[in-house]
């Protein structure tokens, strides 16, 4: 997820520099891969229920690429941060969205773990699909916090700033371009188990928070320490995750 997977679809938007966002969280890769939630195993059984050969595209520290080996599948991780790479186990490779260091048709699938927003378009599209074997598939998959809640839209407001679904929704994706068929999305709800300190380390493993000067930090944990603060000692945090498949033409 950082700077090298995007291609020219990103730079700025209005006032934000999506590179520096991109690019910020290798210096933290033991916070990002402690703080950040998994994925439901059933949007991964729904997305991929046929054991297969993967490729999971801006792999991170590898919470996807864990999660996929542990269900039996075959997965390659493409991450093109060094540090962030180094805490992926089993075979993790130097890459990008529009470099995939692999043979033409060579898997079944290629997943995107909280990553396509960095690079979608062309020709990260064309890419994908030379990758991937016919009849083999696309599969973004999104962790979002459940905004319907109160106190988690509250949140939000808090640590996301300026944040990169300003210029890509997420929750509303229609198409993977001419190379790809129709798109399934489907969706699942969930929730982690928080404390107020597992949150803070939540919201300082986003790159809002990185990017952030010593004053801006200070202020949004205490906005959050006086959110959370009513909620208890444990509180559940809600997600709902899209998911979405699209298979190559």
């Amino acid at each position: 997820m950082t700077s090298s997977l995007l291609n020219n679809t990103f730079g700025t938007f209005g006032d934000v520099d999506f590179a520096a966002h991109a690019s910020s969280f290798g210096a933290v890769a033991d916070l990002y891969d402690r703080a950040r939630p998994r994925y439901p195993r059933e949007a991964l059984d729904w997305a991929m229920p046929e054991k297969s050969d993967i490729v999971d595209l801006g792999a991170g520290t590898g919470i996807l690429t864990r999660q996929l080996a542990d269900l039996g599948h075959h997965v390659i991780a493409v991450e093109p941060d060094d540090k962030m790479r180094a805490r992926i186990p089993g075979e993790a490779r130097k890459g990008s969205a529009t470099h995939i260091p692999l043979p033409d048709a060579s898997v079944d699938v290629v997943t995107a773990g909280q990553s396509y927003h960095w690079f979608y378009g062309e020709p990260a599209h064309t890419e994908i699909a030379r990758v991937l074997r016919p009849g083999g598939r696309f599969v973004p998959i999104w962790n979002i916090r459940d905004a319907r809640v109160p106190w988690v839209a509250k949140s939000s407001t808090f640590f996301d700033g300026a944040r990169e679904r300003d210029a890509f929704d997420e929750t509303k994706v229609t198409t993977f371009g001419p190379r790809f068929g129709p798109v399934t999305l489907k969706t699942f709800e969930w929730s982690a188990t928080h404390t107020t300190a597992s949150f803070l380390e939540l919201a300082r493993s986003r790159s809002y928070y990185l990017l952030a000067g010593p004053e801006a930090r200070q202020r949004l944990e205490q906005q959050l320490h006086e959110l959370l603060g009513p909620l208890g000692e444990e509180f559940e945090l809600p997600y709902v995750t899209y998911a979405y498949t699209s298979g190559k033409r």
